[in-house]
């Protein structure tokens, strides 16, 4: 049965989002959209997200963080996307971005990245005086 799911996220910074969501290879509006279910609810989103022209998952900004949403079962036909753990690679990201952009303000510059084996990632930064 189709319907929406919501995860309530703790993604605050809409700049440092639209960053990650390039990085996975996704195209956002951010512009008044609606995501709809497969039944043909509409969700009013802050933040529609596509892939391959198909909205596939929005976020809605609650005052405080962004709210995940998508219908799940909409994604039976995109093969290389696996919803159980989307979610998990836009919030490493986020985390990645933020790292990046905090340490880009205290003077810091990032060196080098590497995803190692179990899926974590690697950030070296360095600052020169």
């Amino acid at each position: 049965m189709s319907h929406f799911s919501r995860i309530t996220t703790s993604i605050t910074d809409l700049k440092i989002l639209q960053q990650s969501l390039k990085d996975l290879d996704f195209d956002y509006s951010t512009k008044n959209s609606h995501l709809q279910d497969g039944n043909g609810n509409l969700e009013p989103v802050d933040i529609i997200v596509k892939k391959n022209d198909k909205n596939i998952m929005g976020f809605v900004w609650n005052g405080k963080e962004y709210t995940f949403i998508s219908d799940f079962d909409l994604w039976q036909n995109h093969h290389d996307i696996y919803p159980e753990n989307i979610i998990e690679k836009i919030l490493q990201q986020y985390a990645i971005n933020s790292i990046i952009d905090v340490s880009h303000n205290e003077g810091f510059q990032a060196i080098d990245r590497e995803t190692l084996k179990d899926g974590s990632i690697k950030l070296t930064v360095q600052r020169w005086n």
